[in-house]
């Protein structure tokens, strides 16, 4: 890898149009491209990110899918896998070229936007787990040597828990390292379904993932919102 590696940044995307125009501007100051993968967004989604500098694939939903349509559209050094709902710090993407030097793959420190305590101690656990164990998720800001994207079979197609299955894989074969610089995502699944409520829901699929439980199984109960 050069001294300095080139840096793509792969967004998915469905419906995000309020939001992804920022997203591409900021990541485009701190990367070499973005490329913004999109599942089918029926709002102006696609029209903004174009219009904001990204380079834009389409395709079928499936946030596996689209990071793996996204990362297969660009040639770079390195792939950082980053969602919608989230804004990079300034000088994230230095952090994680920097980071990348000591390890083939990570994550950033994760921030979720919100004041509330009991989130921004699941924030400070989240990122303790990263450092400890290499075990990180999608809202983390999750980067690979494209080497070792390719060398562990790429993203799965799954709808959800592929950034789990690419921490395991990766993990398994590779140091990590966190990037010193936050990736903070946003608390709208909290907010909509209650804080109580995701977390909890969202530490019984993680067990059931541990216990085995297929990914395709856990990714239709992810995204099964109870009502």
């Amino acid at each position: 890898m050069s001294p300095r590696p080139s840096l793509a940044a792969v967004v998915p995307t469905l419906d995000e149009a309020p939001r992804v125009g920022a997203l591409v501007a900021s990541l485009l100051a701190a990367c070499d491209a973005v490329v913004v993968s999109d599942g089918g967004s029926r709002d102006d989604t696609v029209a903004r990110a174009r219009a904001a500098g990204a380079v834009v694939v389409q395709g079928s939903p499936g946030r596996g899918a689209q990071l793996a349509r996204g990362a297969a559209a660009i040639d770079s050094d390195l792939v950082w896998f980053v969602h919608a709902d989230s804004r990079v710090a300034p000088g994230a993407g230095g952090a994680v070229r920097a980071a990348s030097l000591e390890a083939p793959f990570g994550c950033c420190a994760v921030r979720i936007d919100s004041a509330d305590a009991r989130l921004r101690l699941t924030a400070r656990l989240m990122n303790r787990r990263a450092r400890r164990t290499g075990v990180s998720s999608g809202d983390m800001g999750q980067w690979f040597h494209r080497s070792l994207l390719d060398r562990i079979g790429g993203v799965p197609d799954l709808e959800a828990f592929e950034d789990l299955v690419l921490a395991d894989r990766a993990r398994a074969v590779a140091p990590w390292a966190v990037a010193p610089a936050w990736i903070e995502t946003s608390a709208r699944r909290w907010d909509q379904e209650g804080i109580p409520r995701t977390i909890a829901r969202m530490w019984a699929l993680r067990v059931g993932y541990r216990l085995g439980v297929p990914p395709r199984r856990l990714a239709r109960a992810y995204r099964s919102r109870p009502r």
